[in-house]
């Protein structure tokens, strides 16, 4: 007699265990441009305000942007290493569009990263562009709390504002896997306690501080791991691919979101 399918599939996924999934919290730490420098952010590390434009009223070889003579719609668009990290909206018929945008995180530029800078008209039938900066890191005249202009090809340019880096309080765990005796590490953030501390994905805390993971239950398992990097920075754990247990300091520094 031949097992229906559907049966087996059920008797192969009940086989599995499906754990909870969760990550430690993280709260913004308020600070203002001067007292953000004193809390030794990394380097290479910016809070990036895309502020405005100013766009040829023609554009090259004394063409209309629009082919009934109106303006450009106009779009920002960032690269690092030739990937796209952030675009803006665009800001329809403007030749001084304003958008004082502030990246939802972070960029982290090394003085080493390929940096493009682009503006577009972004036609709903197609793009032309405005014209396009390019860099080897941050821009010479981005400086910490100033406007910067940057010259674009075709004589527009775009007027950026670099600001300290914001910080957040927290580990940096940023995804686990509730398990009965140990929290699986999934995901790590950069520039966090957990990634300074060495912490991998693959990685299992058995014990925070002296509570076992195994004795807790999921929600004080939870709690206590997010709160490691302010009220116990000691962690037991047993990396990827071993079976002893070692013990892991995390430091009280912060968690730097970056994109």
């Amino acid at each position: 007699m031949r097992t229906p399918l559907v049966l087996t599939l059920a008797m192969v996924l009940g086989l599995g265990c499906v754990y909870p999934r969760r990550g430690t919290s993280l709260s913004p730490v308020h600070t203002d441009r001067t007292s953000t420098g004193m809390i030794h952010a990394p380097p290479h590390i910016y809070r990036l305000t895309v502020v405005e434009a100013h766009v040829q009223p023609r554009m090259r070889g004394d063409l209309d942007w629009d082919d009934d003579g109106g303006l450009p719609d106009v779009q920002v668009r960032i690269y690092r290493n030739e990937e796209l990290v952030w675009e803006s909206e665009t800001i329809d018929d403007s030749l001084n569009p304003q958008w004082n945008a502030t990246l939802p995180r972070n960029i982290e530029v090394p003085p080493h990263a390929s940096m493009r800078f682009e503006v577009w008209d972004d036609d709903t039938v197609g793009g032309d562009p405005v014209g396009i900066h390019r860099d080897n890191g941050m821009p010479d005249t981005a400086l910490p709390g100033a406007d910067a202009r940057i010259l674009l090809e075709g004589g527009s340019y775009l007027t950026l504002r670099a600001d300290n880096p914001t910080p957040h309080r927290g580990v940096g765990i940023d995804e686990y896997e509730l398990r009965p005796d140990a929290l699986l590490i999934t995901r790590v953030l950069s520039h966090s306690p957990a990634s300074r501390a060495g912490l991998e994905p693959g990685d299992q805390i058995v014990a925070v501080g002296d509570q076992r993971v195994s004795a807790l239950s999921d929600a004080r398992a939870a709690s206590a791991v997010s709160m490691a990097a302010t009220r116990d920075s000691t962690l037991t754990v047993i990396k990827d691919g071993e079976s002893t247990e070692q013990t892991v300091e995390l430091d009280q520094g912060f968690v730097w979101l970056t994109m």
